[in-house]
């Protein structure tokens, strides 16, 4: 007779996770705080962004997730046109420190459009006037070396309604106008109350 070959039994193996009580160790488990760090919220870490190419920010009031920057120009050979900058991405509305020294503790206020296409950044102080005309916020700046005045237009893109950018161009436009106009105000009263003090122009 042949013989017979014994039969093999196999052992199912199951791998299994053990409760942490279940074992001993000699190294203590940090605490949470020191395993998990601190997860910061959006505004957070726009804050801490923009803190760094505008270290006087205090807050930040409005942002739009894109924006192009245009120049106004009136030179040859296009005559007077809008141009592009070469400066286009987030646009944000910022509070900053009070400037120091005599005279200079009103409010401040800034629009920021951080570029995507280059290394120069777009910072405009807000005080004055506002313009929104034909979809482009209107500002001035004044140059402190020869005091030019430049023309720039913010375009800010929005989708139709029900979008998150719905609108974005107006609300943004509102929200650039008042906060300059409370800078104006704010510096305004701020010089009377230095020259008052012996400090501004004029004493």
């Amino acid at each position: 007779m042949t013989p017979r070959n014994p039969r093999t039994h196999q052992r199912t193996v199951s791998a299994q996770i053990q409760p942490s009580d279940q074992y001993d160790s000699d190294i203590p488990l940090p605490p949470p705080s020191e395993t998990l760090p601190l997860q910061r919220t959006n505004a957070e870490l726009n804050l801490s962004v923009l803190q760094r190419h505008l270290p006087s920010t205090t807050s930040i009031v409005s942002v739009a997730p894109y924006a192009v920057v245009y120049v106004f120009t009136s030179t040859p050979p296009n005559g007077a046109a809008w141009e592009k900058s070469g400066i286009e991405g987030t646009l944000f509305v910022c509070r900053q420190k009070p400037q120091s020294g005599n005279g200079g503790g009103g409010e401040r206020y800034s629009v920021v459009v951080l570029n995507r296409k280059g290394l120069n950044d777009f910072i405009c102080p807000l005080s004055g006037d506002i313009d929104f005309e034909a979809g482009y916020i209107i500002l001035r700046s004044t140059n402190n070396e020869d005091g030019e005045e430049s023309i720039w237009g913010l375009w800010i893109f929005e989708e139709d309604e029900g979008s998150s950018t719905a609108g974005m161009r107006e609300v943004n436009a509102k929200i650039i106008r008042d906060c300059a106009a409370k800078a104006a105000k704010s510096n305004a009263d701020d010089a009377t109350n230095g020259a008052i003090d012996g400090y501004g122009p004029g004493i």
